[in-house]
């Protein structure tokens, strides 16, 4: 066989081309399990702050939304709440969810008009629920891509805001332990001369 010589010497050839190329190649994020390694420290902290800019976005809306509605004397009800959700391309994530109550008095059609106009002016979707049975609530609903929901109950016993961030796509349990982590650590405190 002449001719086994050469082949050899092309598989040889082949064989050492691909370890070459594979020792160039950078090494890939990919988790077999759940897609992109979203656990690594730097990303799980770049998530982190993701998700606390989305609170303080999040704060300035219901505020800006609170005043839309009008003077009433608004208070959060407990610390936000983190909870599992969805990005619009169906990734895991987290994000807060806030609630915010009055029992100050509303006109219901008035401010779930007023409210709907200015969730429609930032993009959002709106639907109204009410129940014949129970004429004195009215519930607007409003969505957006990416986890970001929002309810308003305007009752004649008291009203609410429920809203939740954006939803940051990530490993929930890394990001859960560093939020933890970063919330146990003392804050500095400033010397004093």
């Amino acid at each position: 066989m002449p001719h086994e010589p050469k082949a050899r010497r092309i598989l040889a050839g082949l064989f050492c081309a691909t370890l070459a190329l594979t020792a160039c190649t950078p090494p890939t994020t990919e988790n077999p399990m759940t897609g992109s390694n979203n656990s690594d420290p730097a990303t799980v902290k770049a998530r982190v702050e993701e998700l606390k800019q989305a609170l303080k976005d999040l704060h300035a809306f219901k505020t800006e939304t609170q005043k839309v509605i009008g003077t009433q004397k608004w208070a959060d009800t407990d610390n936000p709440v983190n909870s599992a959700c969805s990005t619009s391309d169906r990734q895991d994530g987290v994000n807060y969810s806030i609630l915010s109550q009055t029992s100050d008095p509303v006109d219901l059609e008035a401010s779930v008009n007023v409210v709907r106009t200015f969730w429609e002016s930032k993009g959002f979707t709106t639907r109204t629920e009410t129940n014949p049975r129970d004429p004195g609530l009215i519930r607007l609903y409003a969505d957006e891509n990416g986890g970001h929901l929002l309810s308003y109950y305007a009752n004649i016993k008291g009203s609410s805001l429920e809203m939740d961030t954006v939803c940051i796509a990530g490993d929930q349990t890394a990001i859960y332990k560093e939020l933890d982590r970063q919330e146990a650590s003392p804050s500095p405190s400033p010397t004093t001369k």
